[in-house]
């Protein structure tokens, strides 16, 4: 059962869905403007607009790979377990879903593992794992 609130997953929802809106039309800005790099001119022009060019390349492909993630969450947000952490098993919070709705990891945990990627990891301290819910009638005596 989710943390989270049907009012809050459907903002989750519509955060995906303005989020998607804006990448598209910027992809489609790019699209309609096209870059070509120039050919002609000194070294350092035709460098200057090589630089322009990967850019913008990089900055289509970093929207698609975002765009499949948002679309990843969007599935996501319909099953039981979104929302928790997939390394601890923690509420992501509402907060962060909404601002990265993509988010898999709560904020402690992505943080130690972009210190791992970064080779300086320390770890931050962490709440005890919640207790599992047992029945006290189920106790031995």
């Amino acid at each position: 059962m989710s943390y989270l609130t049907p009012e809050q997953l459907q903002e989750i929802r519509q955060s995906i869905e303005n989020q998607r809106q804006e990448i598209l039309e910027k992809l489609n800005q790019r699209n309609e403007e096209g870059y070509e790099p120039e050919v002609r001119g000194d070294e350092a022009d035709i460098a200057n607009s090589e630089g322009i060019a990967l850019t913008m390349e990089r900055l289509q492909s970093r929207d698609i790979r975002l765009l499949k993630k948002l679309d990843e969450a969007a599935r996501w947000t319909e099953d039981e377990d979104f929302g928790y952490c997939e390394s601890c098993g923690e509420e992501i919070g509402f907060k962060r879903l909404l601002a990265r709705p993509a988010a898999r990891q709560c904020i402690d945990c992505k943080q130690n593992e972009e210190q791992r990627e970064r080779g300086y990891y320390h770890p931050r301290p962490r709440k005890p794992p919640k207790p599992l819910h047992h029945d006290e009638d189920d106790s031995e005596d």
